[in-house]
């Protein structure tokens, strides 16, 4: 069986679309195969690293939080909700403007949020990414 660096580069030089290609030109039935690979390169594999995981913000269960804590303003800030929600659907739809320079600094205050949500979590362990540079491949039938 093959090394673990061996079946790296092949796993890397072979990809799903370049099989789903080859295989439509292949009919159904069984057939003998006896062929040499032969793969030239360099393969350069980086340390592995940490990473912050990626979050998906709840974006209807945040707009749920924020109308349930309004208090006395609930009713109005369900109103306002139902019609920023139009707007922006509008807006998607290229039939309504950008919010301005109001986005801004949305945007900084969200970041902001969701940056020190993120420095709490735990980081996750990421293996390091192989790169195959200057390979060449010849198949040699026998």
């Amino acid at each position: 069986m093959a090394n673990d660096l061996t079946m790296t580069v092949l796993s890397k030089l072979v990809n799903a679309r370049a099989a789903t290609e080859a295989r439509d030109g292949v009919t159904a039935g069984e057939f003998p195969v006896d062929f040499t690979v032969t793969v030239k390169g360099i393969v350069a594999v980086k340390e592995d690293t940490v990473k912050v995981p990626t979050v998906s913000i709840p974006i209807k269960e945040v707009l749920a939080l924020f109308v349930a804590r309004s208090g006395a303003m609930r009713a109005s800030n369900i109103r306002l909700l139902a019609e920023c929600i139009s707007d922006a659907l509008a807006a998607k739809g290229g039939k309504g403007g950008a919010t301005g320079s109001l986005a801004g600094e949305f945007d900084a205050h969200f970041g902001e949020t969701v940056q020190a949500f993120l420095a709490g979590l735990p980081k996750t362990a990421v293996k390091g990414v192989v790169d195959v540079k200057g390979v060449t491949v010849k198949v040699t039938e026998e």
